[in-house]
């Protein structure tokens, strides 16, 4: 066996970069992390028989065959894990196999020095027939995410048909890598959209590891002046990792920020940004005359329904509470979750006959039972409001007359309330 030492620094540098991946990955976090740890992992492997190999003619081919394989399946990794509509095992599966197949077929054909043009232009003939149906039956219907990657995909395969009429297979093989992470930048610049460290960095290392591809086809391996050190075409695959990792670390941040100012069960506004946007609804109503309503929202027997049902049917019920009383705001309106069952509704209206035709509709949307779970479940709504500046100013005082009329509604309201039945 011979030892490469000149790629020992990058196997020890992607090992440490799997272990962290892995150490990310046992914590509750996204399925995305569990597919990078794969990629990465390939990537390792790739490495490691760069490191080691064996000498013979045999075994070159069979190492150069691992180490381009897994190249392929960990870009293939990446492209899937970022992939919109790749939401389930079964179409991560799919996808995979759309672009790993032909790949495969591809490489393994060329070390294996087939030398038919027609058997390199079928299988890249074959794949994109498979990889454009697959697209158009996960969307159809043509938006420009959708043209933009048919036409990208038709230029990858144009390219590689020309490779293969140039009579050279072997440049099939670095343009499909090539590929391959350019779609990986694009997916993940086209998912998350957003202009952060992490993001950037990840999106230009995967077009730097992508165009390292072309440049060792381009750059003149005779020329001492073009050459470049192998540890430099190793850089894109840090910055993707290290991108990648402050990706995570800027998703955990977000969603700590989304969480300290709505409720982690309905996506709702909490209690602290009510009370920002109650300021800014009287600021705005103060300018301009107009008045502000604040609605108090109780749910009428939904303690019996987690009596009988368990809290994880009254957790979907709330849900689709929320939802029934969402379709009765307007875009401007604020609904907030501020107890247990308790919502509270902030509104622009013109007057109590405004505030009143707005507490209907929300009845009226709370009269049909609920289907969660196959079961029939009965929530019943006590709704009381206040109006700025009719009933009070401060945004305290005006909470507190609403909470009063609330009960007020609650202790006199006579309407049948069906039980919740455990029966059904």
């Amino acid at each position: 066996m011979h030892l490469n030492y000149n790629a020992l620094p990058a196997l020890i540098a992607l090992a440490i970069l799997v272990a962290v991946f892995a150490a990310i990955s046992r914590h509750p976090s996204r399925e995305r992390v569990q597919l990078w740890l794969t990629g990465w992992v390939l990537v390792l492997l790739r490495a490691a028989v760069h490191f080691a190999s064996v000498p013979g003619a045999r075994w070159h081919k069979l190492d150069l065959a691992i180490g381009l394989c897994s190249l392929e399946l960990a870009s293939i990794v990446f492209v899937v894990s970022v992939s919109p509509r790749a939401n389930t095992l079964a179409r991560q599966l799919l996808l995979g196999s759309a672009l790993g197949v032909p790949a495969l077929a591809y490489t393994i054909a060329m070390i294996c020095d087939v030398a038919s043009s027609a058997f390199y232009c079928g299988v890249i003939a074959l794949g994109m027939i498979w990889q454009l149906g697959l697209l158009w039956r996960w969307y159809a219907k043509l938006t420009w995410y959708v043209a933009n990657i048919a036409m990208a995909l038709l230029a990858l395969a144009a390219i590689i048909f020309w490779a293969i009429a140039s009579g050279r297979q072997d440049y099939g093989v670095h343009i499909i890598l090539a590929g391959l992470n350019f779609f990986a930048a694009g997916i993940f610049w086209y998912r998350l959209r957003r202009i952060s460290a992490g993001v950037m960095a990840t999106v230009f290392g995967f077009v730097a590891w992508g165009a390292s591809f072309p440049a060792a086809i381009l750059l003149p391996s005779s020329s001492a002046m073009m050459r470049m050190d192998s540890e430099m075409w190793n850089i894109p695959k840090y910055l993707v990792a290290i991108g990648m990792i402050v990706t995570l670390l800027e998703d955990q941040i977000l969603e700590s920020e989304h969480l300290a100012y709505h409720d982690a069960l309905t996506g709702l506004p909490n209690r602290r940004l009510l009370q920002d946007r109650l300021l800014q609804a009287i600021g705005h109503a103060s300018r301009s005359g107009r008045k502000v309503a604040v609605l108090l929202l109780d749910l009428d027997d939904f303690k019996e329904v987690n009596d009988n049902f368990g809290h994880r049917i009254g957790d979907s019920a709330l849900q689709q509470v929320v939802l029934r009383l969402s379709s009765r705001m307007r875009a401007a309106d604020t609904l907030a979750r501020t107890g247990g069952d308790e919502f509270t509704m902030i509104s622009e209206v013109s007057g109590p006959q405004g505030a009143q035709t707005l507490v209907s509709a929300l009845e009226t949307a709370m009269i049909a039972p609920l289907k969660v779970e196959g079961r029939t479940v009965h929530i019943g709504v006590s709704i009381g409001f206040a109006i700025y500046p009719d009933d009070a100013v401060d945004p305290n005082d005006l909470c507190a007359a609403a909470d009063r009329a609330m009960y007020i509604s609650k202790r006199g309201s006579r309407a049948f309330r069906a039980p919740a039945d455990p029966a059904l």
